[in-house]
């Protein structure tokens, strides 16, 4: 689909932004290669007599020059994730101009894959706790999820529906089209374009904003869910979220979780581990909330192997 000409502004930012984002890169790779003198200057001096005041002078010189050129580095780095905030934004404005994109499920599995390897990791100062949304922190209660941010949604399942029987819920990836704050009421859209672009009307509770930061394992353990915790997690090659539990944690930044579906199919309840990255795993709702009978519906939506 062309675009129209009222859409040439947000296209023009597209590109202005992303020539920002790659000189910002430019100038980070430009940083690490400024500081690297330094670390060398460091490594050699502290091989020599570390009691000699001379040394501790410099030490504590070429310390301080490091920090500087490392804090540098950091605005550098961080000035290029803002960068890419504002791309997301502006992608988000012009999908919603031109219209739904329909992607084959291959595609869209392979989006989602690349979604979940693109989200920031958060880094902090020094005793600073992760913000909401960062790994397993959960949400804030008085920030809604922004238009084009993807949740969990907890709908209802049609065939109950159009069978007139009380509403059981499937968990399904969805994308935020607005909220109205007066009735805490979320219109959301179904990612799975196989199955038509339906929208949903929920209350707030039935939606679950999901991670938009990773959490570091080794700065933030606090973000990231215990060995033996009940989760929401997506399933591979499916656009539905299932209860699992954590079998193994993310030990280093790039790790993915280790998780047991459940799986009535098996005769322990569960299904051999599969790695999730920490974008698709999320804190699972009271019982209350959740029933098996999306299980049904996911198979429509990308049956489990």
């Amino acid at each position: 689909m062309a675009f129209t000409t009222s859409m040439i502004p947000e296209q023009a930012q597209v590109k202005d932004r992303a020539d920002e984002l790659l000189s910002l890169c430019k100038k980070a790779v430009a940083d690490c290669n400024n500081v690297k003198p330094t670390l060398d200057s460091l490594d050699k001096l502290r091989c020599k007599q570390r009691g000699s005041k001379v040394v501790k002078s410099q030490l504590k010189s070429l310390y301080t020059q490091a920090i500087s050129e490392a804090e540098h580095q950091k605005a550098t780095l961080m000035a290029a994730l803002e960068k890419v905030s504002e791309i997301r934004a502006l992608e988000y404005k012009l999908r919603t101009h031109v219209g739904p994109k329909s992607f084959r499920r291959g595609v869209l599995m392979s989006v989602l894959q690349e979604n979940a390897k693109s989200i920031p990791l958060w880094i902090g100062k020094p005793g600073e706790s992760p913000p909401a949304l960062c790994g397993a922190t959960g949400p804030s209660p008085n920030i809604p999820a922004d238009p084009g941010d993807h949740v969990a949604a907890l709908v209802p399942e049609p065939d109950v529906a159009a069978a007139a029987c009380n509403l059981s819920e499937g968990c399904i990836l969805a994308e935020v089209v607005s909220y109205n704050p007066d009735k805490e009421i979320y219109e959301v859209e179904d990612v799975d374009a196989e199955e038509g672009k339906m929208r949903y009307s929920l209350s707030r509770f039935k939606v679950i904003p999901l991670p938009k930061w990773k959490a570091n394992p080794i700065t933030n353990p606090e973000a990231i869910f215990n060995k033996g915790a009940t989760v929401l997690a997506l399933y591979p090659q499916t656009t539905c979220f299932y209860k699992a539990i954590v079998d193994e944690i993310p030990i280093h930044i790039h790790d993915e979780y280790s998780l047991y579906f459940e799986d009535s199919s098996y005769p322990e309840g569960y299904a051999p581990a599969i790695k999730i990255p920490q974008r698709y795993v999320i804190q699972c709702p009271d019982k209350e909330a959740m029933t098996s009978k999306h299980l049904d519906r996911s198979k429509k939506r990308g049956k489990k192997l």
